[in-house]
């Protein structure tokens, strides 16, 4: 598997390497437009092809140490084709990624690619939905504005919403970040409605964290009961086998319900679990639960001192 990462590594430089000499080249508009098209679809092959291995390694370690030169390679023919949809919604899906995987090592690292993953989700709804960027560009706000968006947009949309959420969830103590939750929420919701089985019921996780964490900042409504069933939402999707929804209840409601046997029994599950039973072979994102799952454990008090 790793074997099959690294050779896609280097044939998406080795694409990328001619790509940019052809530009580079070229000096007529014409024959830099006739590249583009020529090479944009290989590439667009090659990272979804690179994304879908990844995502079935089991090598924690090795996609954590890789996935930053892709996020280089990636981000770099992302800005050479900054019309194509499918580049710029999988660029905000591998920000958002990245973030998860170092953002308890640090935090401010991982709040910097969150935002990063959630330019390029907005981009990337931009670019394909004409009517939500212009009203986003004359002054409607995001949870107005989504209405607009269809399923032809739920990928872009997923992650926009969820790097906005995870940025939000790291920056709770500043009001003008938290702000955002309401966009991030609107995102979700949206993305639910279009459809609720998508990325896994990842958007599932935007509204249970939301519905705990509100109590604690300002009694907006929300609640324990709301953001249990949100979460029992999205564990449907995958049967239970998808690790970070437990994870992100023990994070985040186990503490407002005071619940520390529940924090504990939903860790060690997720820690215990074969990290492969999600649908299509997935591993990768049931590895990175692990690695959460284990820092949540060692660092109880942290999450339970804060109510």
């Amino acid at each position: 598997m790793e074997r099959k990462i690294r050779l896609l590594y280097k044939r998406i430089s080795i694409i990328c390497f001619i790509f940019f000499l052809a530009l580079f080249l070229s000096s007529c508009t014409a024959t830099r437009h006739t590249v583009q098209k020529t090479f944009v679809p290989l590439l667009n092959t090659s990272v979804d092809d690179l994304v879908d291995e990844l995502l079935k390694t089991k090598n924690f370690a090795f996609a954590k140490e890789g996935l930053p030169g892709a996020l280089l390679v990636i981000t770099g023919l992302t800005e050479l084709a900054p019309e194509d949809y499918d580049l710029l919604a999988e660029t905000s899906f591998l920000y958002c990624a990245y973030a998860l995987m170092v953002e308890d090592e640090n935090r401010e690292y991982a709040i910097s690619l969150f935002k990063v993953g959630t330019d390029y989700g907005m981009r990337a709804l931009k670019v394909n939905n004409p009517k939500f960027r212009k009203e986003v560009e004359s002054g409607t706000k995001i949870p107005d504005a989504v209405k607009f968006l269809t399923k032809d947009d739920l990928k872009g949309l997923t992650w926009y919403g969820i790097n906005l959420a995870k940025r939000v969830t790291l920056q709770l103590a500043d009001p003008d970040e938290v702000i955002d939750i309401q966009d991030a929420v609107a995102a979700g919701r949206r993305a639910i409605e279009m459809d609720p089985r998508y990325a896994w019921g990842a958007s599932w996780n935007i509204i249970g964290i939301y519905y705990a964490i509100i109590p604690a900042m300002c009694g907006l409504g929300g609640g324990a009961e709301s953001s249990r069933e949100a979460f029992a939402n999205g564990n449907k999707v995958e049967n239970g086998e998808f690790g970070l929804i437990d994870v992100f209840i023990a994070r985040y409601l186990c503490p407002l319900i005071k619940d520390t046997d529940l924090f504990d029994k939903l860790l060690n599950r997720v820690i215990e679990m074969d990290s492969c039973k999600m649908r299509g072979g997935i591993c990768l994102i049931n590895e990175l639960a692990k690695q959460k799952a284990r820092f949540s454990l060692e660092n109880k008090g942290k999450y339970f001192d804060v109510y």
